[in-house]
């Protein structure tokens, strides 16, 4: 590098100009274009409408970049189309072809060659899919596809791949070039299966043609294709559980009279029986009954035509099979204790305990004793499929456990007893009676108006609900886990952060519309979640609710003398006799609301359907128990059918000189998790359809029930086990 100073400089820039000017101040050698390069030098463009920019660079004479206009052309404007200004050009493609892109400045030019060339990027079916035609026969239709490339053009000279499926025949060529229109097509000889395909790609799309196939003679087709059903997982290795699965005949003939299916356990034959031909494109369903089985994972199996007698398209759908796990239930005798201890955590301990007679006092299952922490569960009648499913629970810290369930009923009860950590030994007792019940609570907050005469009322009927429902519910400490904001419950309602011992409803008594229409709106508002992880969306009882009544309609009531029955009436809405409610414990069964005003709207408890049948309605011929059905919001689903049920306290309408709160009523409560006392029922008879009281009062309670949300609480610290 030479490296000049100051002087040197000026110098060499003096000299310079003595060199370059001439005596009229013209440069005598001026800059002229002679080389022009384009880049890029080759392109290839893949679609139609594809544009592709090029840019030319100009040099002098003396190799020196200088500026220069270019101007562009396309040798073939049928391929190509070109699009420029003094230095750049856009060229576009037009067809597929060959063409030269020219840039010219001054004399010079440069020209490079551009290839049009289109791919295929996606493919349409045209025709010949979803064809019928017999087994080895070419098919009437050709397969024809139409080829588009990037840009969404019609395509030719393109190939495209035809490729058969196994056992689908053959196909007259595995590779098409489309042609001017963008079509490629192949004809096809079908296979041995009998729902064949075959499948044409270019680059990598795939387009898939489906035919269906004929035999002749015409032949079954027998598959399992579902997964067997049993009637539950996890059998008690005393119980017998059903086996079912579903044979579909996807053949074209209906095979021999009868054919053979065999049940299978842990691949060895327990039976084979023959089941009557199956008509093509119809099902039926067969049931074995299994049982009892021996404790352990267990391998169901069940298998068509085992010794390929019958001659079918497939074989391969013959089969189907699932996993059963048994488990032991072990007996325990009222009064008899029984020692139990883990080292394993998740262990679970199942027992039954069989009550011989009903009576009025609870059942009590009763863990004592020992060291570390199980959890102890209860439920009468069907074994639940999982722990958050038994009605009774405790769930604490310890080995000591309790739980009471209310009455006791004659008949099966269902005890888990679950390692949460390993624990024991530890005693499990199971008694009737002689242990006290803690009871239920119903806290009332006035928070607006009212007269004395009607906060006694609402005192009564808090009094009565305490008396049907037998033992209390866990409670519920707000600020510990879930504080309630306010206005959630109810019009005026306070922010909640204490705890509540079971359930607290606040009243308010003011205007709502005068006389008549809506008289009162009553619901609850948050119930307590199951307190098990896993159990989220479980609900339970409620632990806050809201009655609201009009004044004026109280006022009334209290002068025809039915306040007590009103207010009453109210309260089990709050306590949980709401749609809401009996949905998430799948009670509730063919809503009208909001669209099916005829629906034969009714609530599906067991105990509830025991009680409506025991009172008189075994003749009653339509789904059972009938709830108010027509579709109106706040008065449909949410109350018994008033044209069976008459007087009695939870009808659509309050009718009658007396309003018995029947049995059904209590064992529906019993349906949705409560503990109830059998005793506390007023005498009722189903009179049947059509019935309504004596006497000449008819109150229609209008959109009683709440339209306000029920929320399920969330489980806070400590409630995880």
């Amino acid at each position: 590098m030479w490296r000049l100073g100051a002087a040197g400089a000026l110098l060499l820039f003096a000299a310079a100009g003595a060199c370059t000017n001439g005596d009229d101040g013209m440069d005598p050698n001026p800059a002229v274009p002679t080389t022009v390069d384009i880049f890029p030098d080759s392109v290839l463009l893949t679609y139609i409408n594809e544009a592709k920019p090029f840019r030319a660079t100009v040099y002098d004479q003396n190799g020196s970049l200088m500026t220069a206009p270019v101007s562009w052309s396309v040798s073939d404007t049928s391929v190509l189309s070109v699009a420029f200004d003094s230095v750049n050009a856009t060229v576009t493609a037009v067809a597929n072809g060959t063409a030269r892109v020219l840039a010219v400045a001054g004399e010079a030019e440069d020209t490079v060659t551009v290839l049009v060339q289109q791919r295929g990027s996606r493919l349409e079916i045209l025709s010949g899919n979803e064809q019928e035609g017999l087994q080895g026969t070419t098919l009437s239709e050709p397969l024809v596809v139409t080829v588009v490339d990037f840009g969404g053009t019609i395509a030719g000279g393109v190939r495209v791949a035809f490729a058969p499926d196994e056992e689908s025949g053959t196909v007259s060529d595995t590779v098409a070039e489309s042609d001017a229109e963008g079509r490629a097509s192949t004809e096809w000889t079908l296979g041995d299966g009998r729902r064949q395909s075959v499948t044409a790609s270019v680059g990598l799309d795939r387009r898939k043609f489906s035919a269906t196939a004929f035999a002749d003679p015409p032949m079954p087709d027998y598959a399992l294709l579902e997964a067997l059903h049993f009637t539950r997982l996890d059998p008690l290795d005393t119980d017998t559980i059903e086996v079912g699965a579903v044979i579909s005949n996807l053949g074209d003939g209906a095979g021999p009279a009868r054919f053979p299916v065999r049940l299978t356990l842990d691949g060895e034959t327990l039976r084979t029986v023959q089941v009557d031909r199956i008509a093509p494109g119809t099902a039926e369903t067969v049931t074995f009954t299994l049982g009892p089985l021996e404790v352990g994972t267990r391998q169901v199996g069940l298998e068509i035509d085992p010794g390929g007698a019958v001659v079918e398209w497939e074989e391969e759908n013959n089969s189907a099979a699932g996993t059963l796990t048994v488990v032991r239930q072990r007996e325990v005798r009222l009064g008899e204790p029984v020692t139990l201890e883990s080292s394993t955590v998740g262990e679970v301990f199942l027992f039954r305990v069989e009550v011989p007679e009903a009576g009025n006092e609870a059942l009590n299952i009763e863990l004592s004793g020992g060291s570390g922490d199980a959890d102890l569960f209860g439920h009468y009648d069907e074994r639940p499929a999982y722990r958050y499913q038994y009605r009774c629970f405790g769930v604490a810290t310890g080995s000591d456990e309790l739980c009471q369930m209310a009455p006791a009923r004659a008949g099966t009860y269902h005890i888990a007893v679950h390692a949460f950590t390993p624990f024991g030994p530890s005693t499990l007792t199971v008694t009737v009676g002689g242990k006290p019940v803690d009871p239920f609570d119903i806290e009332l907050v006035i928070l607006d108006g009212g007269t004395g005469e009607q906060e006694s009322a609402l005192a009564r009927a808090a009094d009565r609900w305490e008396s049907v429902i037998a033992r209390d519910v866990f409670d519920w400490d707000h600020g510990a886990f879930d504080r309630v904001p306010a206005g959630t419950c109810g019009p005026g309602s306070p922010e909640v952060t204490d705890e509540v011992d079971d359930i607290r409803v606040f009243v308010t008594i003011h205007a709502i519309d005068g006389p008549g229409n809506t008289m009162a709106q009553a619901g609850p508002c948050w119930v307590r979640p199951y307190p098990l992880e896993g159990a989220e969306g479980i609900w339970l009882q409620p632990t806050l609710a809201a009655l609201v009544l009009d004044e004026a309609d109280a006022a009334q009531m209290e002068s025809a003398g039915m306040l007590e029955s009103f207010v009453t009436h109210e309260m089990a809405h709050a306590l949980g006799f709401v749609p809401a409610v009996w949905e998430r414990h799948d009670r509730l069964r063919n809503p009208s609301v909001p669209d099916s005003p005829g629906a034969d709207t009714h609530f599906d408890g067991p105990l509830a359907v025991a009680a409506f049948d025991a009172a008189g309605g075994t003749g009653y011929m339509r789904a059972k128990v009938p709830v108010e059905n027509g579709g109106t919001a706040g008065f449909s689903d949410s109350h018994w059918r008033e044209s069976v049920f008459g007087d009695e306290l939870m009808s659509a309408l309050l009718t009658g000189d007396a309003q018995p709160l029947s049995l059904i009523t209590i064992e529906s409560l019993y349906d949705i998790g409560y503990e109830v006392n059998l005793g506390a029922a007023d005498a009722f008879v189903v009179r049947g359809v059509g019935a309504r009281g004596a006497g000449g009062v008819v109150i229609d309670l209008g959109d009683d029930v709440a339209a306000w949300p029920v929320r399920v609480l969330r489980m806070g610290a400590g409630r995880g086990k």
